[in-house]
């Protein structure tokens, strides 16, 4: 259950987005903890990226060279992807507002940047149970291509999720 410790940054890592606008728009720790200074909070937003994303890489590492079981990599994988969800859904709506206005279009830009840096965090945990599951043999070498590449698209990575952890069990 220790291992599984790893993948809760990588996991959150979409609501340091949402939790970052909150602060931006209302004040909530800009003074005390961001010292009025939006360069600040973005670089906490990388600096925890890069936790994550360390954690992540670890993650991966452990799971494939000590042949951790496949099915609870896949469940793990599935869960957080699906957690991610509200946070991904509100994120899209919030784009699609700020494309509105010339004045908070960067924030758009910027959403599908960091969206893409939180897919490839899960899709590093997929791919270590796609690959798990082609080594125990559960899963076939043309599956394990696919779904591979699918836990790195958006969308389509929940679903590969839910369809790998089935193959898996």
């Amino acid at each position: 259950m220790k291992k599984y410790i790893l993948l809760l940054p990588g996991a959150v890592f979409p609501y340091t987005l949402l939790f970052a606008l909150y602060c931006v728009f209302t004040g909530f720790l800009t003074d005390s903890l961001f010292n009025n200074n939006v360069l600040i909070l973005l670089f906490y937003l990388f600096l925890f990226f890069m936790v994550s994303l360390a954690c992540n890489i670890i993650f991966f590492v452990l799971g494939i060279c000590k042949n951790w079981n496949s099915r609870k990599i896949s469940m793990a994988n599935m869960i957080i992807k699906c957690v991610q969800i509200p946070a991904y859904i509100l994120i899209f709506v919030l784009g699609i507002v700020f494309l509105f206005t010339i004045f908070t279009f960067g924030f758009s830009i910027f959403f599908v940047l960091f969206d893409c840096c939180a897919i490839f965090l899960t899709g590093l945990t997929g791919l270590c149970a796609v690959i798990r599951g082609y080594v125990d043999g559960k899963i076939s070498k043309s599956f394990f291509i696919v779904n591979g590449l699918l836990q790195f698209i958006f969308c389509a990575d929940v679903i590969s999720a839910i369809i790998v952890f089935k193959k898996n069990k």
